[in-house]
């Protein structure tokens, strides 16, 4: 509460944001749930956590604030907001998945799971989901600092130019 405090006076509109995670937990706390029901795989979903948060920041707020909690907008973000708006590819590709696998489908074809290999549509046995950890080596091919892929050139790089080994 104080570093977001001291954030807020440093802003010349006297304002500062928190975004939290609904995978968050307070020290010590457990997840926070929407409610208690579950899902076809026993998982419940989380939800609540930013309005327990926001109560906090204003609870402790009035200790640092000369008794004054400050006031509290609590928000929950949508997918534009998350995502941005969607793109072409945002559109294209999931329809290029869903039916490349109907087409499997009415071929016969089962155990199979719709790909992108080398930068193409493909089909690969379902077991490489489960079959062996794929890692992406962040060192080769993510620069960390700029939060982007490395790349030198765009030019004859497939579409999603990060890849696992």
């Amino acid at each position: 509460t104080e570093l977001l405090l001291e954030d807020r006076m440093k802003n010349p509109s006297r304002y500062s944001v928190v975004l939290v995670s609904e995978g968050a937990m307070f020290e010590g706390g457990e997840m926070v749930f929407e409610n208690d029901v579950k899902d076809a795989y026993g998982h419940a979903k989380l939800g609540g956590i930013g309005d327990l948060v926001s109560a906090k920041l204003k609870e402790h707020s009035a200790n640092c604030c000369k008794g004054r909690p400050i006031g509290v907008i609590n928000q929950k973000l949508g997918y534009l907001v998350r995502g941005g708006d969607p793109d072409a590819i945002d559109s294209v590709v999931p329809m290029a998945y869903g039916n490349l696998a109907l087409d499997l489908v009415l071929k016969g074809i089962h155990g199979r799971l719709v790909a992108l290999k080398n930068g193409r549509y493909d089909n690969l046995p379902i077991d490489v989901v489960v079959g062996s950890k794929k890692l992406v080596n962040l060192q080769k091919y993510y620069n960390t600092e700029r939060l982007r892929p490395f790349y030198k050139s765009f030019e004859l790089q497939p579409l999603f130019i990060m890849t696992s080994e």
